[in-house]
């Protein structure tokens, strides 16, 4: 079956190959590979290993871009910025932007967590009290922030210290050549802009073959999902794609139509891959490659909003991992245990959600962490992050899609904002 899986997969690759020389758009052949990838999975149950290579080394292909495009980048940002004044700008945006969503995001938690009543009369036994991640304390989170040794940031996929160190090199080269000293830093700065046109060249080759990754990325994360683990907390699972579809689209349309005046329809249309991307490989770090791009290529935002806005994005706010999933479990959590949950709790909870989703920056494993750091804010008990387990990682698809869409609509409306977006692209 295994072997019959993989033909039966080929077969459909070369219909989207067809699809791709009849002139069906990008989009378009994105869906129907979701589509495809999801009847794949449940018709192969269990039997998509050798399919899911594809997908896998797509993924594989997108990480390894993160670090080299981050570095050459943010360098040619700081370095292409008029001032530093300019730069302080665009950053104060881009946190109060993301900050909104992630606001956004948990408020949305709580309302359809008490308007469903999640958690209420359920009969959720908590075990014997497991080992949880541990917590960075605020200082541990700060210090990180900067990095000891960028190698292993790079190889552990550490994505502020690597920002920071960009900045700061670009710092130094701006300075340099405001004291006179072009031609000494001239090499540098040719190696970047060349380096980073190759950089950039290399992601359009690589995201252009989505439509088949994401078939092979999805028919294996269907075929692999063990129904009898997720019942129990089927509602919660079900609840989470609730708030991802609400945030994604309406709550961003919403912040889109009200902050740049743009219509957010276009923008879901061409976002849609990059969704995709986010939504199968469940790593919004993963995903800044091809959200990059199509920001630049097909959103008409400019290399220097795009290059700085959707790497914080992927790792700052996340309105699903550090949002609406936190509080959603932490108001499950409470009436399981019948704790009474009023509107202060809830208030308290968003502010923390807040709190988090800033001091957890650039830790691996967004979601665990960031519900760990909540639950133990709130006195709740962690050993509940231990039974959504079974969850958590099917939740992830919709929570990092999220995170990905906030990540892009920031870079649109700040963009917007400094006059740094091309409306006719956009509009086109």
């Amino acid at each position: 079956m295994k072997y019959l899986a993989l033909l039966v997969g080929l077969a459909l690759f070369y219909g989207l190959s067809l699809m791709k020389k009849k002139g069906a758009s990008f989009s378009s052949r994105v869906i129907l590979g979701s589509l495809l990838g999801l009847g794949l999975g449940l018709v192969f149950k269990g039997q998509t290993e050798l399919f899911g290579i594809f997908g896998e080394i797509y993924a594989n292909l997108l990480f390894a871009l993160v670090i080299p495009l981050l570095l050459t980048s943010v360098i040619k940002v700081v370095i292409s910025n008029e001032s530093i004044k300019r730069l302080k700008s665009i950053g104060l945006k881009t946190l109060g932007i993301l900050s909104l969503h992630n606001v956004l995001g948990s408020t949305l938690g709580v309302i359809l967590a008490v308007v469903f009543a999640i958690g209420k009369n359920a009969n959720i036994p908590l075990p014997e009290p497991a080992e949880a991640r541990e917590v960075p304390t605020f200082v541990e989170a700060i210090v990180d922030f900067f990095p000891k040794n960028i190698i292993d940031d790079a190889a552990n996929g550490r994505v502020i210290p690597i920002i920071v160190f960009a900045v700061l090199i670009g710092f130094v080269v701006l300075s340099l050549i405001e004291n006179g000293k072009e031609k000494e830093v001239g090499p540098f700065v040719a190696f970047i802009e060349s380096f980073s046109e190759i950089i950039n060249r290399l992601v359009s080759l690589v995201t252009s073959f989505t439509p088949y990754a994401v078939l092979s990325l999805i028919g294996s994360a269907v075929a692999r999902i063990d129904y009898t683990a997720i019942k129990p907390l089927v509602s919660v699972l079900l609840l989470t794609y609730l708030a991802s579809f609400i945030h994604s689209y309406v709550t961003t349309g919403a912040l889109i139509s009200i902050f740049a005046g743009l219509n957010p329809f276009k923008f879901f249309r061409k976002n849609f891959s990059v969704q995709a991307i986010g939504f199968t490989t469940q790593s919004s770090v993963g995903t800044i490659p091809a959200n990059v791009d199509n920001l630049e290529k097909n959103l008409g935002v400019s290399e220097k909003i795009a290059s700085f806005v959707a790497p914080a994005g992927a790792t700052m706010g996340m309105p699903g991992c550090a949002g609406f999933w936190p509080v959603m479990t932490a108001i499950l959590t409470a009436n399981v245990l019948d704790l009474g949950y009023g509107f202060t709790d809830y208030l308290s909870l968003i502010l923390v959600a807040l709190l988090v989703s800033l001091g957890t920056v650039g830790v691996p494993g967004t979601a665990t962490i960031a519900t760990t750091a909540v639950f133990a804010a709130m006195g709740l008990p962690i050993e509940m992050v231990v039974i959504l387990a079974p969850i958590s990682s099917l939740a992830d698809m919709g929570r990092t899609a999220t995170n990905v869409t906030a990540a892009s609509s920031a870079a649109l409306i700040v963009a917007a904002s400094e006059d740094e977006l091309d409306r006719d692209l956009y509009n086109s």
